[in-house]
């Protein structure tokens, strides 16, 4: 099954991997490419893979203990909504 990432989940890639090569390590953001990739390639062959959220109407699953994914499967597609740090307020979610 194809993965369509949104510009939402680019934008929330693009800012966790910079975030982790400037205050971690750039091995940590070289890990989290990696969990990313590992995960994208589960849901290719397993799209109910994630827990799914009714008050989202979408799926998750947990890149990591700090980062989430949000995705929607549709008949010849996944859609990878956003990338949510764990660590912000879960009332703010709603606004994926």
């Amino acid at each position: 099954m194809k993965i369509i990432w949104s510009k939402k989940a680019k934008y929330n890639f693009y800012n966790i991997q910079n975030y982790l090569e400037l205050y971690w390590t750039p091995l940590a953001a070289k890990k989290f490419i990696n969990d990313v990739v590992h995960v994208n390639g589960l849901l290719e062959k397993n799209p109910q893979l994630g827990k799914y959220r009714a008050d989202l109407e979408c799926r998750e699953i947990v890149i990591s203990k700090h980062v989430t994914l949000y995705y929607q499967t549709k008949e010849d597609h996944i859609r990878l909504i956003a990338f949510w740090s764990n660590r912000q307020h879960p009332a703010e979610i709603g606004s994926l």
